[in-house]
């Protein structure tokens, strides 16, 4: 190993511990490590250097190469989809489908599975997963409260079934674009994979994934349903509550004015001043603009709103009260850049969304107000809003409304968007043009239809995705030109000399698989596609189907809860334990690699 191959391990290695312990957002990683990428040989030139034969510069991107992220077909291509998902899911086409669908369940979890399967896994094949599953989650919840389905055993196959349909084309997730655009930048390849070029083997992936569950899975998901949708006024939420100078709980204790009985309600703390009282929340006089805590459900939040001895706050920390001219209405937290990590008080669903942050549901709050807990993608929250702004709630990407409600979209604008997109794919599919200028068309296209705005186009997009790819993207070039690739894939080629190629895609699917488990799938498909081409070459193995084998495993992130966004989202929502995702995703993590690696095969070395 050289110096150079050394110094990139080394980069390699930070990077996968700072994405595996989020000590930094995942973009904000993804730019030290571009920066990291630039500096080096600019800082490490030396005549020292040079004489012993250390030559960084060549071993590093340039500052152009570095930059090159950003202007990637890849990273274009995957922000123009990200567009176009948010034109269909604001338009209310993938609702549409959802609502034919789900009549044909009846009262059966098989066909409940099987609907599923059609609406997700398919859809998921042409517009971004995490839309798809977006979408599906608040269809899947109201279908199991009409028909008293077990609703935390259909959200973890709802999550599952997105990233299968990743599998069926190009567009399907970004992982694929990614190793798309290496590919083509390889002389060993020479060109873009096309856009159903591995389509087939997709659909066998997501038939053995709708058989899993509707055999075995099905036994290994959650026996009990944890979410009560029969009754789901009983969902209980951390509120904070304010005592406004004429409440006539002032110089009383809660215990004396039998506070908690009467309100039906859990106290969690006493808040006065920066002092916190939990023992003794009960047995303290309460004074004016004291700050109590209280666990409720639904129907008790709307008491205490109309209550004349608390003042419920909402955007807690600005200690502005709400209105009891409004609609309580859950919501589902799935934007991570601008919810994952934030504080509670700085959400801006007030500013942004015209919406009152009334509650949290969850089970303990660490800091002294609520306002200061923060947001994770997957958690829900209270809010009260007007019918005009929960209209616009509805359409919004951010966030994923969990009450039922009426479909208020525009049928017009329903088929110019799934028009935009078809015409989109099949472009790209039988024309000479590219993904990339047929997916801007389609921007284009969907802007002057109406179906997105100016503020659609960049509200629509997970920005950390783009820059995690803008950052990732050099590392893969520093791979190849300092020779880090090569060299790890000849050690491999020692240890897999004489297997037989099945056992070697075996092997690929499962360090990607562990890999995309520490980290996000983009970064482990930029760190092992190289290796996968240099194994290849030195075995005499096709390397299509070792990148192959790397992008199918890097879109099969079934062991924990924090693997992919859509596991993210629907944790908190089906009121998962973390060892639930590892329980039902391990055995179809091994089915599928053994699957995945016989059709690789049999399809592309045979």
């Amino acid at each position: 190993m050289t110096v150079e191959i050394a110094i990139v391990f080394a980069v390699i290695a930070l990077a996968l511990y700072l994405f595996a312990s989020e000590k930094l957002p995942l973009d904000v990683t993804a730019l030290l490590i571009l920066i990291t990428l630039m500096v080096i040989p600019l800082v490490g030139h030396s005549p020292w250097l040079i004489e012993r034969g250390i030559d960084l510069r060549a071993a590093f991107p340039t500052v152009s190469e570095g930059l090159s992220g950003l202007s990637s077909t890849a990273t274009v291509t995957v922000l123009a989809m990200f567009i176009l998902s948010a034109g269909i899911q604001r338009s209310g086409l993938v609702n549409l489908l959802g609502k034919k669908l789900f009549p044909l369940v009846g009262t059966s979890e098989l066909r409940m599975m099987l609907v599923v399967a059609l609406l997700v896994g398919l859809i998921s094949g042409f517009i971004n997963n995490t839309a798809a599953v977006a979408v599906a989650i608040p269809l899947v919840l109201d279908m199991c409260k009409r028909l008293k389905m077990h609703a935390s055993r259909l959200l973890i196959p709802v999550s599952f079934f997105g990233m299968l349909g990743g599998t069926l084309t190009l567009i399907g997730t970004s992982t694929n674009i990614l190793a798309s655009a290496i590919l083509k930048d390889r002389p060993e390849f020479g060109r873009e994979i096309d856009m159903f070029e591995f389509t087939h083997l997709g659909l066998i992936v997501l038939g053995v994934g709708l058989v899993y569950f509707l055999t075995v899975g099905r036994w290994l998901l959650p026996k009990k349903d944890r979410i009560k949708l029969h009754d789901e006024d009983a969902r209980q939420f951390v509120v904070e509550l304010r005592i406004p100078d004429d409440s006539e709980l002032i110089g009383k204790t809660l215990e004396e004015s039998d506070f908690a009985s009467r309100a039906h309600v859990e106290i969690v703390k006493l808040v006065r001043e920066n002092t916190s009282h939990i023992k003794q929340a009960q047995v303290k006089p309460i004074k004016r603009l004291d700050i109590i805590q209280v666990r409720a459900q639904m129907r008790q939040v709307v008491d205490l709103i109309k209550s004349n001895d608390v003042d419920v706050l909402f955007d807690t920390g600005q200690l502005r009260k709400a209105r009891s001219d409004g609609q309580l209405v859950r919501a589902l937290v799935r934007d991570r850049q601008r919810f994952s990590g934030r504080k509670v008080r700085e959400a801006g669903f007030w500013k942004r969304d015209q919406a009152r942050l009334i509650g949290l549901e969850t089970e303990q709050v660490t800091e002294r107000y609520l306002g200061d807990e923060k947001l994770h993608v997957g958690e829900v929250v209270l809010l009260q809003c007007s019918n005009t702004s929960l209209a616009k709630l509805r359409r919004q990407t951010d966030v994923i409304l969990l009450e039922e409600h009426e479909d208020s979209f525009d049928n017009q604008k329903m088929i110019w968007a799934g028009s935009i997109v078809t015409a989109v794919v099949l472009s790209a599919a039988l024309t000479p043009l590219p993904i990339v200028v047929t997916a801007l068309i389609g921007i284009i296209a969907m802007v002057l239809s109406g179906c997105i705005n100016k503020h659609d186009i960049y509200s629509g997009v997970s920005w950390d995705v783009i820059f995690l790819l803008a950052g990732v993207i050099p590392l893969g070039i520093a791979m190849t030109k300092s020779g880090g690739a090569e060299w790890l894939g000849g050690l491999l080629a020692v240890f897999a000399s004489g297997w037989h190629p099945i056992w070697v895609l075996m092997a690929l699917y499962a360090v990607t698989t562990l890999l995309t488990e520490m980290v996000s799938n983009n970064a482990s498909v930029v760190i092992l596609v190289p290796v996968a081409i240099a194994l290849g070459e030195s075995l005499g193995i096709d390397i299509f189907p070792m990148v192959l084998a790397v992008m199918f495993a890097a879109s099969t992130s079934f062991l924990s809860p924090i693997g992919y966004q859509t596991n993210t989202m629907i944790y908190g929502t089906g009121l998962y334990r973390f060892t639930d995702f590892a329980k039902v995703g391990a055995p179809l993590n091994v089915l599928l690699m053994i699957v995945t690696s016989l059709g690789l095969y049999a399809f592309w070395i045979a």
